[in-house]
């Protein structure tokens, strides 16, 4: 098998006067238009390069006109369009008196093409750019050579650590710190086999010229199909590994990631120069509220009916909620490493702790208040910590009638983790809080219940998003509706061939407290579009509706909304 490295990008800035004859010399009303000028650079490929594998198309176009879209070109026929908007300082700082340059959009576009698709040989790359004034103009084009005989190394990016090139100073990291990036490759990246079963792929993290790690693979990168729209792997080719800088000495240390594809091949995605610095204060134990969700209802099912609240905590005929996460200690003094305790607090109060509250309850079939539950999930992602990662998990038994014969109001309310570790001289700190709602069924209705999955709290998305998750009602789901700001994007109604109460047994098993037949066909899946709304943050809240005509919504998100729009 012949391996051929790919040629290193050389910048080549192309400076243009661009007349309107070059995208046309009438405007819409038939007049002659007055010429503008674009500086642009096509910084991959370059002119003359021979090419294979997937051909990443790399540059920048500024006018004063502003950029509406870029649209590849090879040998004159359009390809796709490309992902426009990315940052490039160095452009700014290289023109930072060029007419236009207080416009309010980023210079840099990102695609590419697949050699397989065309036959070896000279082709020409060029870019359509079409200007915010409706005017087009071809740019370039360039000569490249296709040779499909070559095997390309994978490629990608490094995004955190950040470059010093685009924040200005050497980035500062202490504790777990998450390595992640994208990585794609003409054919795939290899995978192996984690020590608990689960695939991790073959992507490595060194420090200092050693291997620590490898990455968790498979993350949805959207940004990076737009970017690669031929390559299928692309929207899940982001990667991510936790690393535990406590390992290391403070200072300077050299950071390199580096991929292996299924044919072998070694390719680097990327490198820096970070500085390690750990103190007392940056080894704090970190975790995170699993369930339930930020925004989340805490219920009692005992206002409707006649007579008080007996009062009594963990009454069988109340209904208890769940609290439940991980946490784990960072500290690097062996002697005093691990979690000594977990507290439940709400709005402040200790409410519960696994020093002095655990016990079994069979309601939930297990031991409740307690800490140590298994979490391979938690291993997989911090695989440095060992045991410490597999037994992190906590479980907390609320009985909300309880908590309102105590003096606890409805409404909002904020709950948090506090931890202490085995350092007897480090006070409890707190891991996580969230906000929840404390409600009573006064009408006799059990809200629904359940977790929004994707997408993640202020995650920004563009395009279509898929709205997923799982929902609970004892009177079974009839409708969802789905609003963004207030106002109704649209709905998922029960009937057959719609993606609502769909089948979902992982929920069964994660919770098998869940009464049958709940517990199993909760899942739903809604697509919104996300280029009908203006760029910025939006609220998405999901209303419930059940078969007896009971409303409750039950999920309240901030999304950023990132389409250039």
């Amino acid at each position: 098998m012949r391996k051929t490295l790919q040629s290193l990008v050389v910048v080549a800035v192309c400076m243009l006067a661009v007349s309107v004859a070059f995208g046309g010399s009438l405007n819409k009303r038939g007049t002659a238009a007055v010429a503008q000028q674009s500086i642009f650079g096509i910084d991959t490929p370059t002119d003359g390069a021979t090419v294979f594998g997937i051909v990443d198309v790399r540059g920048w176009v500024r006018d004063a006109r502003g950029v509406s879209r870029v649209t590849l070109l090879v040998d004159g026929v359009a390809v796709h369009d490309a992902d426009i908007n990315q940052p490039r300082t160095d452009v700014r700082r290289k023109y930072p008196s060029f007419e236009g340059a207080e416009f309010p959009y980023d210079e840099g576009f990102a695609t590419s093409f697949l050699a397989a698709n065309y036959l070896d040989g000279p082709h020409t790359v060029a870019i359509e750019v079409h200007y915010g004034t409706d005017e087009t103009a071809v740019l370039g084009p360039i000569d490249v050579i296709v040779d499909n005989g070559g095997n390309q190394a994978p490629f990608g990016a490094l995004d955190s650590p950040r470059d010093p090139a685009l924040v200005g100073v050497e980035e500062i990291v202490s504790g777990v710190w998450p390595v992640t990036g994208w990585a794609i490759d003409d054919e795939a990246i290899r995978t192996t086999t984690a020590p608990d079963g689960k695939p991790r792929a073959d992507i490595e993290v060194l420090i200092d010229g050693r291997v620590v790690g490898q990455a968790i693979y498979w993350i949805p990168r959207p940004d990076v199909a737009f970017a690669h729209p031929d390559v299928a792997a692309a929207f899940l080719s982001g990667w991510q590994m936790n690393l535990d800088t406590a390992q290391y000495a403070n200072g300077r240390h050299e950071l390199v990631v580096r991929a292996w594809d299924a044919d072998g091949l070694l390719g680097e995605i990327g490198s820096r120069s970070v500085w390690i610095d750990n103190n007392y204060a940056t080894l704090e134990p970190f975790g995170r509220i699993d369930w339930p969700m930020p925004n989340g209802h805490l219920f009692s099912t005992s206002c409707y009916f006649p007579g008080a609240i007996s009062g009594i905590e963990y009454d069988p005929s109340n209904h208890i909620d769940w609290v439940s996460g991980w946490v784990v200690d960072q500290n690097d003094n062996a002697r005093y490493e691990g979690i000594k305790y977990v507290e439940l607090l709400l709005d402040g109060a200790v409410i519960k702790s696994t020093a002095t509250d655990c016990f079994y309850l069979q309601r939930f079939y297990q031991d409740v208040n307690c800490y140590g539950k298994d979490r391979p999930d938690v291993l997989y992602q911090y695989p440095q910590f060992g045991a410490d990662a597999k037994q992190s998990g906590f479980f907390f038994a609320v009985d909300t009638d309880y908590l309102l014969s105590r003096g606890f109001h409805r409404g909002l309310h904020y709950l948090a983790i506090r931890v202490g570790t085995q350092d007897p001289t480090r006070p409890a700190v707190i891991v996580d809080q969230i906000p929840v709602i404390i409600d009573c069924n006064d009408e006799g209705d059990d809200p629904s219940f359940g977790e929004l999955e994707t997408p993640a709290l202020m995650q920004d998305i563009r395009n279509t998003q898929l709205i997923k998750g799982w929902v609970i009602d004892y009177n079974s789901v009839r409708q969802l509706n789905f609003y963004v700001d207030g106002i109704l994007d649209g709905s998922l109604v029960a009937a057959p061939g719609v993606k609502i109460n769909l089948l979902r047994l992982d929920v069964e098993a994660r919770y098998p407290w869940l009464p049958y037949p709940y517990s199993r066909h909760n899942g739903f899946e809604y697509s919104l579009d996300t280029s009908k709304y203006t760029d910025g943050v939006h609220q998405l809240v999901i209303e419930s509706i059940d078969f007896a005509d009971f409303h409750n919504f039950w999920v309240q998100r901030p999304l950023v909304f990132n389409n250039a729009n």
